[in-house]
């Protein structure tokens, strides 16, 4: 079991990442996003405010309690954010 984690203050954050066409995953306590040819891309979910997913991206109940955890928003959106679908 990991110990609890420490949000990071907002003013330290990244703001934004689109995500687009990918399966996001949780891999030795970090975001993993897996793209369409296969490439692993590793994301530091805890200094991002917001994670973007474009259409096509899976993302796996741990992958979502992990961001609940560090405080990074999740929000589903269109192609380019044209819309809000969830957050």
């Amino acid at each position: 079991m990991l110990p609890p984690l420490k949000p990071i203050a907002m003013k330290e954050r990244v703001s934004m990442v689109f995500i687009e066409k990918g399966q996001i995953d949780v891999k030795d306590g970090a975001f993993v996003v897996i793209d369409e040819t296969g490439i692993r891309t590793h994301i530091p979910v805890g200094s991002i405010a917001c994670i973007m997913l474009e259409p096509g991206t899976r993302v796996s109940h741990h992958a979502a309690a992990l961001a609940a955890r560090a405080g990074t928003l999740l929000v589903w959106v269109g192609e380019a954010g044209v819309r809000l679908y969830a957050a």
